[in-house]
This record gives C-alpha cells, structure tokens and sequence, in this order.
C-alpha cells in the first residue's frame, strides 16, 4: 500500500512538473528577452545619437579645412596707405621750373637788351597806353631832348602825312605818338646810323624805324602833335 501511494505520489509530481516546467522557462525566457530589448534599445539610441553627432562633426570640420585652404590660397593685401603713397610718387611728373629772365629797369635797359626782353616777354609792349619811362620825356613844348645817347626830335603826321610808309595796324596813341600794330612808336633814323626795323629805346617808349631823312644819330618821332 505504501509502495502503490509512493509511486503514485510519484507519477503525479512528475506529471505536474511536466506541465508546468514548460510554462516556466518559458515565462522565464520571455521575461529575459524583455530584459534584453529595454537594454539594448537605449544602446541603439545612444549609438544612433553618436553616428548623428559623427555625421554632422564631419561637414563642420570639411567646412573648416575648405575654408582654412581658401584663406590660404588669397594672397596677402599690402596696406593701402603704401600703394597710394607709390602711386602719388609714379603719377607725379617732375616738373622743371624754368627761372625768369632777371628784370632790368627800362631807364637802364640798351637797345639790345630791350629787344631781348620783348622777344621773351618780360617787357609788354602796350597798343595805345601811356609807357611809364621815368624819364626827361619828349614833349611839344619841349621839342628836344636827349635820351639814351642820341638827340630825340618829333615831327607831327599833321604836317608829314606819311601815308606811303609800311606801318602796319598804324594808330595814334594815349600819348599822341604814331604807334604800329604790335605798340611799337614809330620813328625816323638816318639809315647809316640804323636801318629800317631796328628796335631803339627813346624817352616815350619802345620804338621802332619806319622812316628816314634825319640827321645821324637823330631820332625824329612820329606823333599826332
């Protein structure tokens, strides 16, 4: 009876034991699967974040490394204040300043050296103004003078007419004497004492000969008077 109740004890643990064995392990395996999956989500996660964080360190540091390479490439501007200064210094000519002719008083000036003057401008012939000589002038009430080591006379286109002399622009003058177009003062010299063109310096002015017939070294101006 015993040996019956043993093996029966027996038969029936071994039958509640292959029913709920099963059911064991495999709520047990469930349950470790689940452990399973809850780690290795996070791990997916957090390795998904660092694959992220990879991605986008690596246009960041490709953007640093182009733009490192193009500032390497520009070629280094020289300060601006040092081109101007050698673009003033290529750009500025060098300019010669020619010196003037030094200036002589007209009283002090010879025949040659006033006709120098005129030809280079430092003396201005004037067409009808009065020139300022400074000087013992030739007047009507006077009649003569002597001026520049030569005896001034005048005589008047009132009476001598001259219209068949070469006196080009020919015009009377502030002064009342005949001048020519360039402001010279018409005179009259012995040809042996000076020919016909010559610039000769008299009390009233730059003149010049137009004329002849008067005794040597006689100067007759042509006035108005």
């Amino acid at each position: 009876m015993n040996l019956k109740v043993k093996a029966f004890s027996i038969l029936f643990v071994g039958i509640v034991t292959s029913i709920t064995l099963p059911n064991l392990i495999i709520s047990l395996t469930s349950h470790h699967l689940k452990q399973e999956v809850s780690v290795s989500q996070p791990q997916t996660v957090s390795s998904q974040k660092i694959e992220e964080k990879r991605d986008t360190a690596i246009p960041v540091k490709q953007k640093e490394a182009v733009v490192q390479a193009e500032q390497a490439e520009e070629p280094k501007e020289e300060p601006k204040e040092e081109i101007k200064e050698e673009i003033k210094e290529e750009q500025t000519p060098v300019v010669e300043i020619a010196q003037a002719s030094p200036t002589i008083p007209y009283e002090q000036m010879t025949n040659e050296q006033l006709s120098s003057s005129i030809t280079d401008g430092t003396f201005k012939l004037e067409y009808t103004a009065i020139y300022n000589t400074n000087a013992n002038r030739l007047t009507k009430s006077k009649g003569v003078v002597y001026y520049n080591n030569h005896k001034e006379t005048y005589y008047s286109q009132k009476s001598l007419p001259g219209t068949s002399l070469n006196i080009p622009g020919r015009h009377v003058a502030d002064d009342g004497t005949v001048r020519d177009g360039s402001g010279f003062i018409c005179v009259a010299a012995n040809s042996s004492y000076m020919s016909k063109g010559t610039i000769v310096k008299t009390s009233l002015g730059p003149g010049k000969v137009y004329d002849s017939g008067c005794a040597s070294g006689t100067i007759d101006i042509y006035t108005n008077w």
